[in-house]
């Protein structure tokens, strides 16, 4: 797709743009920096990276624009100065921080009315892991532009995703992923809170909930089948007895004092899905998320 090096330029420094400056540094790449805090370049001055000193010399300096910045507000004050937006023709731009996919609709649009190709993307692990095999990223939006530059992104991981045209695809699905993980975060600690309250070990949780995770993929896969299929059949876990299972977990936490709105939510859309008759899987739920009462 391209040449083992180019010139690109990284906007935004924190953890996970630092991150990525590095991973790009050490795939050869010339590489230039710029962050608000001056500051946060010099470690990558030192590993061979050049410092710009604005955001604008970053973009001018390349022809590959790389943004990770806190929100599509941050982003928006990177390009908005005088100037800026007219040098972004036939440049590419991968914004790879956090957006809701309205915001991410509204910037493809703007770069595209600048004459630039705009892709839109997602780190899904942690810094740490950049720039190695097991690293996941997800990217969408101008077909040409990743066909001509997504190599680049090779740097960053050994599973790169191009989720097709439609620039939001990847904070779609990133905004869903992180949705299940601060979920599963939440119902963990309130768990934590439980034992934590009756005085059992918090380690030994630890391990119980891991199995169970452990577990859940294959759960997740057959989920799927059947949400596709629309057919909730009995495999694994069912409606009824997740409904009764929460009644005595939610009557377990407020005898040892514990916030249980996490489950008294969950417990009422079991109910609902239990009437609406669709099926007897916990999976029959997915038809009361989807579907909301107006």
């Amino acid at each position: 797709m391209g040449s083992n090096r180019s010139a690109v330029s990284v906007i935004g420094l924190g953890a996970m743009g630092s991150a990525l400056a590095r991973a790009l540094l050490d795939n050869g790449h010339d590489v230039t920096v710029w962050n608000r805090t001056a500051t946060k370049s010099e470690p990558l001055v030192e590993l061979g990276a050049s410092a710009a000193r604005s955001a604008a010399d970053a973009i001018s300096a390349s022809e590959i624009i790389i943004v990770c910045v806190r929100g599509y507000a941050a982003a928006d004050e990177v390009f908005s100065p005088s100037g800026v937006a007219s040098m972004l023709e036939a440049k590419t731009v991968f914004q790879l921080g956090t957006g809701t996919p309205s915001e991410v609709g509204d910037a493809a649009g703007w770069f595209a009315a600048q004459g630039g190709s705009y892709l839109d993307g997602a780190i899904m692990d942690f810094p740490e892991q950049v720039g190695t095999a097991q690293c996941q990223v997800l990217v969408s939006g101008d077909r040409e532009g990743f066909e001509r530059f997504g190599w680049v992104l090779d740097a960053f991981g050994g599973d790169i995703r191009y989720l097709g045209p439609d620039p939001a695809a990847s904070a779609v699905v990133n905004s869903s992923g992180l949705a299940f993980v601060y979920a599963a975060s939440h119902a963990f600690l309130s768990a934590a809170a439980m034992c934590d309250a009756s005085g059992a070990p918090l380690d030994l949780l630890a391990d119980v909930v891991g199995k169970f995770a452990g577990q859940m993929p294959p759960l997740f896969g057959e989920y799927v089948e059947m949400i596709t299929a629309r057919t909730y059949d009995s495999r694994n876990l069912r409606l009824a007895s997740g409904a009764e299972n929460l009644e005595a977990i939610i009557t377990f936490g407020q005898q040892a004092g514990v916030e249980t709105s996490l489950f008294e939510s969950a417990l009422s859309s079991f109910q609902a899905a239990a009437e609406q008759d669709n099926g007897v899987n916990l999976a029959a739920t997915f038809e009361v998320l989807r579907q909301p009462e107006t």
